[in-house]
């Protein structure tokens, strides 16, 4: 799965790397480009879906979280 770099990447990269994340190619199918911490794949698919999971969560900056979200336990 080699070939040219989408010319967007650059920017997609800085805005990844601000959050501790990386964008590389999907190695399982469906093929595409994966947004990726090191602990976990975050969004699976095209450079536009990468775009978007960036674009909300910097959307989300800055905002705390509502109450009834604070107040839930993880375990249910």
């Amino acid at each position: 799965m080699s070939g040219p770099v989408p010319p967007r990447m650059d920017e997609l990269t800085a805005r990844a790397a601000l959050r501790s994340m990386a964008i590389r190619r999907a190695h399982e199918p469906p093929y595409g480009w994966e947004l990726y911490s090191p602990f976990r794949v975050v969004v699976t698919g095209s450079l536009d879906n990468v775009a978007a999971w960036l674009t909300a969560a910097e959307q989300r900056d800055g905002q705390t979280l509502p109450i009834r979200v604070i107040g839930m336990r993880a375990d249910g």
